[in-house]
């Protein structure tokens, strides 16, 4: 509307791998909220724990876990109605549960590319070589250690909330698997797409399966082919508003390059030659703008003022 961009520019700066990527892993999320799979887990977790200290735990690094494999965005919105639900399913304080999976899904997707969308934006937009291993090697030591440092912070934080959980709602686990064979594809799904991420990565197979969208891609397209009945709940339950914030995110991005304001911006930040400099932009930017928004912004900034810095 204000002549910023043509409308072949704001086409063309959508990144549609970014879009693919995502949509394919929030099928793979789908598949598992739809088929009952999270509220059965959960559930499990909720009766074989016999103190909140140990629930606590349980939700912390199973949210952590997930969020390695499947986007931080896509575990927090499945995960959350499933930890309210257990209020009335056991007498317990879900508060210190709810601060555990926000912890969890933010400290576990720290490790891969695929964890959260700005790991995302990086690994694809600054052309690194290798992503889910240079990721690996340098970001899961950081988030080992901030798991073992977060879990006792917690118990410190909600020191009065470490009751006995005492059931109220007792059923069988397997009645929550509302299509058994849902669940089963996501998860083998899941399970061979996390090691070839890293085989793809470590030899050089085609390029037409080199890219890990291809292969998220092709998963997601089989829980489609597969899901029978519950198709259109699975398409249904994806997390389009996200996909709608990136496409948006991306032509804005690219208005505000065009127009310069980013080169204005530019002058107010450390410059992006040094790992300080990113640092402390990333750290100031993120807490006014937010993460994602922050990282999208300043990829193009990196390029314009220290390119090299990308892929160093």
């Amino acid at each position: 509307m204000l002549g910023i961009l043509t409308p072949n520019q704001a086409l063309s700066s959508i990144n549609l791998d970014v879009i693919l990527f995502l949509i394919s892993l929030f099928t793979i999320s789908s598949a598992l909220e739809v088929s009952g799979f999270f509220s059965y887990l959960a559930y499990r977790l909720l009766i074989s724990s016999r103190s909140m200290g140990r629930l606590i735990l349980r939700i912390f690094g199973l949210s952590a876990l997930l969020s390695l494999a499947l986007s931080n965005d896509g575990i927090a919105g499945s995960f959350t109605p499933v930890i309210v639900s257990m209020r009335r399913q056991a007498r317990i304080n879900i508060k210190p549960l709810l601060y555990a999976l926000a912890f969890g899904v933010t400290i576990g997707s720290v490790a891969l590319p695929v964890g959260n969308p700005q790991n995302l934006l990086i690994a694809l937009e600054s052309g690194m070589p290798k992503p889910f291993i240079v990721f690996a090697l340098y970001l899961l030591p950081p988030t080992i250690i901030n798991v073992l440092v977060t879990y006792p912070l917690l118990l410190f934080l909600f020191r009065n909330n470490n009751d006995d959980v005492v059931i109220e709602e007792v059923r069988r686990p397997e009645e929550l698997l509302v299509n058994r064979r849902l669940a089963y594809t996501a998860i083998t799904i899941l399970l061979i797409l996390i090691p070839l991420y890293f085989i793809t990565d470590i030899f050089n197979i085609s390029p037409y399966l080199t890219p890990p969208v291809t292969l998220t891609f092709m998963g997601a397209s089989i829980i489609y082919l597969l899901s029978g009945g519950d198709r259109r709940s699975v398409a249904h339950n994806v997390d389009w508003t996200t996909i709608l914030f990136f496409i948006g995110l991306f032509i804005v991005s690219e208005g505000a390059l065009e127009s310069g304001v980013l080169n204005a911006l530019a002058h107010y930040l450390p410059q992006p030659t040094t790992l300080l400099g990113v640092f402390i932009s990333g750290l100031l930017l993120s807490q006014v703008i937010s993460n994602v928004p922050m990282v999208a912004l300043y990829i193009p900034i990196m390029r314009e003022l220290g390119g090299s810095c990308l892929t160093t």
